[in-house]
């Protein structure tokens, strides 16, 4: 799985993703940095881990305010 991230604000968005490692170009990772403005950041990972995966921000204000997503496949 493929995932894209625009980062449209001014903060830095460190991204985390329970249940996986991902990749980012050559790189194994459980968090990655979006940069601000415009930072763009992609990753990928196996899906193969079925269940449902919390994806949120690790500033907690901003996962309190609902930067938060479930990742959800069987």
């Amino acid at each position: 799985v493929r995932v894209n991230m625009t980062n449209m604000s001014m903060g830095i968005h460190p991204m985390h993703m329970h249940g996986h490692f991902f990749r980012v170009g050559n790189v194994l990772k459980e968090t990655v940095i979006v940069p601000p403005h415009m930072g763009r950041r992609t990753f990928e990972f196996t899906a193969d881990n079925p269940g449902d995966w919390f994806f949120h921000c690790h500033n907690l204000y901003h996962m309190e305010s609902g930067m938060a997503r479930v990742f959800n496949y069987r």
